[in-house]
Order: C-alpha cells, then sequence, then structure tokens
C-alpha cells in the first residue's frame, strides 16, 4: 500500500501528508475561538520557550543552528550542532557536514570572520581544509578576491585544489571580471586530474568561458568533457552528469550537433547488439568456444550511458525555446522507437514532460495511452496535467481532470490548478476550484497557495480567514507560517504563535528574527538546558 501511494502522489507530496495525516486535525481552540484570537498580541518569546521541549524532526538542530548564524549567534549555532552530537555519538555521520554548513551559512550571511574562526576551530585536518575551501568561495563573493587567491593558495589538499581555484572562479565571474575568472578556471585545470574533480572542473570553465563571450575555449572545454566521459564514461564517477551539463549548455543555444553525435553512438551500439542476440540465436545449440570468445570481444559498446537523454530533458525543459524543445521531443520519440531508448521509464517520462510543457498535450497523451500498465499510466497522465497547469493553460488542464478516474490522482491535477491560478492572482476561481479536490489533506496543501495569494494582493484578514478553514494541522501551520512573512507585525506575531501551536517551531523559523529578534536564541537556550 505504502509503495502504490509513494508512486501516486510522489515523494515530496507523500511524505508531507503523511506526517501531516499522523498528526491530525487542528484542535478546536486554534483559531479565533481560542487564547490567540484576533486582536490579542502574544508574547511570541513565551511561547517559543514553552514549545521548545517538543520532540522535532531529525533535522531540527541544523535548521535552528541555520536560524542563529542568520541572526549573528554563530557561535551559539556550533554548540548546538557539537551538542547534538555529544548526545548521540561523536563524529556521527552528517555532523561533520552540519559545521560545513555553518561556514557557508555565516559566508552567505556576512560574517566572514567568524567563518574564518569556526574553519580555525576545526581540528581536524582534512574537514577544515573543505571548509577553507567554501569559505573562499565567500570571500570572493563579498568582493575581495585578492584575499580569496591568498587563501586558494594556502589550502593544504592536493585534492581540495581544483575546487578552491574553480570556487574562486565562479565567484569571481558572477562579478563580471571575466579575465581574472578564465585565470583562475585555467589554475583549477591545471590542478585537476582525472575522473570526478576534472569533470566539475572542465564544466565550470566552460560555463564562465560561455558566459564571457569565448565560444571557441568554451567549445575546447566541452570537447574535453566529451573526452573524459569516452575515456571513462561507465566507470567513471558522475562522468553522466559532466556531458548532460555540456550538452544542456549547447542546447539552449540551439546547438544539437553533439546531441546528434551521442545519439548516432547509441543507435549503433544498440542495433550492433540487437543484430549480436540474433546472431547468438541462430547458432543456440553451438558449442565453438573460440567463436563464442571471439564474439565476446567483438561487442559493440557506446561510451555513453543512454539515461544522459532523459535527464538532459529534465535540464532544458523550463529554458528552452519552444522550436528547440520540439526538435528535442522528436529525437527523444525516435530515441523511444529504437533499441536504444525501448523501454525506457525515465525517457518516456521525461519527453512526456517536455511535450506538455511546451504545449503539445495531444502528443504527450498518446505517449501516455501507450503505457501498458494501469497503475503508471495514470500516474504520467496526471503529471502532463501537472506541467499542463503550471505551464499557464489552467483552462486546458482543468478540462483534462475529468479525465483522471482516481480521487488521488484529481487531487494531484487540481492542487496544480489551484497553485497556478492563484499565483496569477485568480484567487476567487482558485478557492472555488480547490473545493472541488477529493482528499481531504490535499484541499488543505492547495488553500496554502491562495493563503499566499491573498495576502500579496492586500486581504489579510480574507487570508487568515482562509487558513483557519484548513483541517489538518500541520498544514494549517504551514500556512500560517506563508501568512506571517506577508503581515504587519502585530498580526504576524500571533499567527506565528498559533502555528507554533499547531506543529512547533520548526514551522516558523525563516521569518523568526524578523518578528521577534531573539527568537532563535531563545528556542536555542531552552533546548540546550535540557540537554546533559
Amino acid at each position: 500500500m505504502m509503495v502504490e501511494e509513494l508512486a501516486q502522489w510522489g515523494p515530496e507530496l507523500y511524505w508531507t501528508r503523511a506526517r501531516e495525516q499522523r498528526l491530525g486535525l487542528a484542535p478546536p481552540g486554534s483559531g479565533d475561538q481560542g487564547p490567540l484570537r484576533s486582536g490579542a498580541v502574544p508574547c511570541l518569546l513565551t511561547v517559543l520557550r514553552l514549545a521548545a521541549h517538543r520532540k522535532a524532526g531529525s533535522r531540527a538542530d541544523l535548521d535552528l543552528a541555520l536560524a542563529l548564524v542568520r541572526a549573528g549567534r554563530l557561535a551559539r549555532a556550533v554548540e548546538l550542532v557539537r551538542s547534538g552530537a555529544d548526545r548521540s555519538q561523536a563524529g556521527r555521520p552528517g555532523t561533520e557536514g552540519d559545521l560545513l554548513r555553518l561556514v557557508r551559512a555565516a559566508g552567505e550571511a556576512g560574517d566572514l570572520d567568524g567563518a574564518r574562526a569556526l574553519v580555525e576551530s576545526l581540528t581536524d585536518r582534512a574537514l577544515r581544509d573543505g571548509a577553507l575551501v567554501d569559505h573562499i568561495a565567500a570571500v570572493a563573493r563579498a568582493g575581495d578576491h585578492g584575499r580569496a587567491a591568498d587563501l586558494a593558495r594556502t589550502v593544504r589538499y592536493p585534492h581540495n585544489w581544483p575546487r578552491a581555484w574553480a570556487g574562486l572562479a565562479k565567484a569571481v565571474a558572477d562579478d563580471g571580471d571575466f579575465p581574472a575568472a578564465l585565470g583562475y578556471a585555467a589554475r583549477a585545470d591545471e590542478c585537476a586530474g582525472r575522473g570526478a574533480e576534472a569533470g566539475r572542473t572542465l564544466v565550470t570553465a566552460m560555463e564562465i568561458a560561455r558566459a564571457a563571450g569565448d565560444h571557441a575555449l568554451a567549445g575546447t572545454y566541452a570537447d574535453r568533457v566529451e573526452d573524459l566521459v569516452r575515456r571513462e564514461g561507465r566507470t567513471g564517477v558522475g562522468q553522466r552528469a559532466f556531458l548532460v551539463a555540456v550538452l544542456a549548455s549547447e542546447v539552449r543555444s540551439g546547438d544539437l550537433e553533439r546531441l546528434d553525435a551521442v545519439l548516432r553512438s547509441l543507435a549503433r551500439a544498440a542495433a550492433a547488439k540487437a543484430a549480436e542476440a540474433a546472431a547468438a540465436g541462430a547458432r543456440e545449440g553451438g558449442t565453438d568456444a573460440d567463436v563464442l570468445c571471439l564474439t565476446i570481444r567483438a561487442r559493440p559498446h557506446s561510451p555513453f550511458d543512454a539515461r544522459i537523454v532523459p535527464e538532459l530533458l529534465a535540464a532544458v525543459a523550463e529554458t528552452a525555446d519552444r522550436e528547440t524543445a520540439l526538435a528535442l521531443a522528436d529525437r527523444a520519440e525516435d530515441l523511444l522507437r529504437s533499441e536504444a531508448g525501448r523501454g525506457s521509464l525515465a525517457l518516456e517520462e521525461a519527453v512526456t514532460s517536455l511535450l506538455a510543457r511546451h504545449g503539445q498535450v495531444d502528443r504527450a497523451l498518446a505517449l501516455v495511452d501507450r503505457i501498458v500498465e494501469p497503475g503508471l499510466r495514470a500516474v504520467r497522465r496526471t503529471e502532463v496535467v501537472e506541467v499542463l497547469a503550471r505551464s499557464g493553460d489552467t483552462d486546458r488542464a482543468e478540462a483534462l481532470v475529468r479525465s483522471l478516474a482516481a480521487p488521488w490522482a484529481r487531487s494531484r491535477a487540481l492542487m496544480a490548478v489551484v497553485g497556478e491560478l492563484a499565483r496569477r492572482g485568480e484567487t476567487a476561481r482558485a478557492e472555488a476550484l480547490a473545493a472541488a479536490v477529493p482528499d481531504d489533506w490535499a484541499r488543505g496543501e492547495a488553500l496554502i497557495d491562495v493563503v499566499g495569494a491573498l495576502a500579496r494582493q492586500g486581504e489579510p484578514d480574507r487570508a487568515e480567514e482562509v487558513a483557519h478553514t484548513i483541517p489538518h494541522g500541520g498544514t494549517r501551520a504551514r500556512a500560517l507560517a506563508v501568512l506571517v512573512g506577508a503581515s504587519e507585525p502585530a498580526r504576524a506575531r500571533r499567527l506565528a504563535a498559533r502555528a507554533v501551536l499547531l506543529d512547533g517551531w520548526t514551522t516558523v523559523l525563516d521569518d523568526l528574527e524578523e518578528i521577534a529578534p531573539g527568537g532563535a536564541l531563545a528556542i536555542a537556550d531552552e533546548v540546550l538546558a535540557r540537554r546533559p
């Protein structure tokens, strides 16, 4: 049952729905009839302290620590992360990654001195070196390119050198200094060896060269990525992603030449493999070991992984122009009909989504109708309606909803239509359509978009009224949190307090410091006080 529902709703919706259904309905006193009625201005810090003892999710410590960093409390954030490791087991998987996240967050918040102090405080040399690489990019983004370059020269371990120089190159390119950025990219290229690190470095260098307008240099780097994949493709780590990045960059500019070469290689290998299989069938019953050995050695093999194609389609679906997208769809459908792509569910899904995104609904549905398994066919049809709605054709999407028989499918599709209508400001139509969503939880999830749209339109009272019609406590808490960010301070504190009472303090962390300075610190104090 779980596997079936996971396929129907998709991972993100499924797990959110499961959690909020488990949390249950909002209690009767959580709206205007309760202690936090309209007009009341609670002490939000007190509410947060009282709620700090409630059990939170597995990543709550990191979320709170990041909020502390944004509030300028880096030392307290580090203490919180390290105390969490002490409570479970020192050096637990993820703790080191959490500290690196704090270094990056401090850099993004502008606390470069604090970030550098945290880097220097790390006793593990490998961890400190990796943290320094992240810090270098933050220093460069802050505009101190010379200081960042000096720090890059202090990186200890050679395997970190390419990432340090490539990160510096990207940050400098973002500031528009392309000559310096290309120089740093070349330095990264010199440091990179083979395999994944070389692939990442070459892709970064290609992107910088293209942004700088040096298309010849960008082409050279792209050729080297292709050579790397041809040499190490199926055995190298992550090589497929690097070639996808190269192809996506070229496809967005309308250049399909390299993609066509990849497709020809896949087709030749698949055709030769099919011919070999046919020949083997004709020889069935033979025992000539020498022939068998020669056949195995002569087996054709493409250096490219066929999964490149669906990943490319997904990467460019939102950014390619219509003419290019349809040219890609033609090639993908040809691949589906060939030995190289026949039976690929990922390719089928990617081309269906691409066609729907660019208005080719009939072609997309024709592909869906060829799916034999009823459950998968229903999922794909639902996804077509979702993509169509999010691309702006809400009328056609709403009409197609009627063709969906399963309540879960209608719920998913209507959520997408409601969301797009709300985004466009058609709140009355969106709210009316939300009422037709069959699933109780999904109906509330759809109304979150309506609440946000009403708030943006300057209708906070109506937005709050709609939020309190959402039955599940966790879903309502998220709707109130959306409203918090668009409300004046007194209302925002009251709504935040309601959200905290419904689903804990993690719901309101994003906007907490703006409406209650010191709120994250108050929670951290309570959490740490309860730890041995």
